[in-house]
């Protein structure tokens, strides 16, 4: 079973258990609009109870059942229109066309539902991205905590910049960051300690993105010790 085709047996179930008769066309608008934000099947049924939050299945199903009242009433007007022979006497077309149309303040106002519906769907979907971007961002800053802010500044600059589609994209672009972030606090230490600074490749090749090599560790630590005996001279 296709996922739209999911949501729209889900969509049925819920009015269902809401004791509505949303239509046919109603079930498959709604699914439309959802196919578009759901990519499992796992989501729907929270997609669902939000959609409902926010349009009220109640309120929807009230005007599909105006609907089919006004569709029901000018077919019953038609048939009391209708004369007992038609063979011989056609009905004039454009009357026959009035009969069959709803209302125009119907019509508007089905119209406006459309069109509220489209934009709290958007309204969602752009949530969600938000949502999505700053969870993004803030993995990325946890991993600059120990850049330099320039590096850092710029990095997150860029990142605002960039449109990262996938979850596997991010992943893979947050580990080039944090092997950069690995190499900037290198350097920086490397400039900071002059002549004394170990080279890159020392403690046997490149380092883990998590890791500091033995010599380097051993001097930072030194380097505390004398800046902890000068504090308390």
């Amino acid at each position: 079973m296709s996922l739209k085709a999911q949501i729209i047996s889900k969509l049925k179930a819920k009015a269902t258990a809401l004791g509505v008769n949303l239509s046919n066309v109603r079930i498959n608008g709604l699914a439309d609009k959802l196919d578009g934000l759901i990519s499992t099947e796992d989501e729907i049924d929270g997609e669902i109870d939000k959609l409902d939050q926010i349009l009220s299945f109640k309120d929807l199903a009230a005007l599909d059942d105006a609907k089919r009242n006004v569709d029901k009433r000018a077919a019953e007007d038609k048939d009391k229109v209708d004369p007992e022979n038609p063979a011989k006497v056609d009905p004039p077309a454009p009357a026959e066309k009035d009969k069959d149309d709803a209302p125009a303040w119907f019509k508007a106002h089905v119209e406006n539902q459309n069109k509220v519906i489209e934009t709290l769907t958007t309204t969602v979907a752009n949530l969600q991205q938000g949502n999505t971007i700053q969870t993004r961002r803030q993995q990325l800053e946890t991993k600059l905590k120990d850049a330099p802010e320039k590096f850092k500044a710029r990095a997150l600059r860029d990142f605002d910049r960039l449109k990262i589609d996938s979850d596997e994209d991010f992943t893979s672009y947050l580990a080039d960051v944090e092997q950069d972030v690995a190499e900037e606090v290198q350097a920086a230490s490397d400039a900071g300690l002059g002549n004394d600074a170990p080279g890159r490749s020392a403690g046997g090749g490149k380092l883990k993105d998590d890791e500091v090599s033995p010599a380097m560790k051993e001097i930072i630590a030194q380097r505390e010790a004398a800046a902890k005996a000068k504090a308390d001279a």
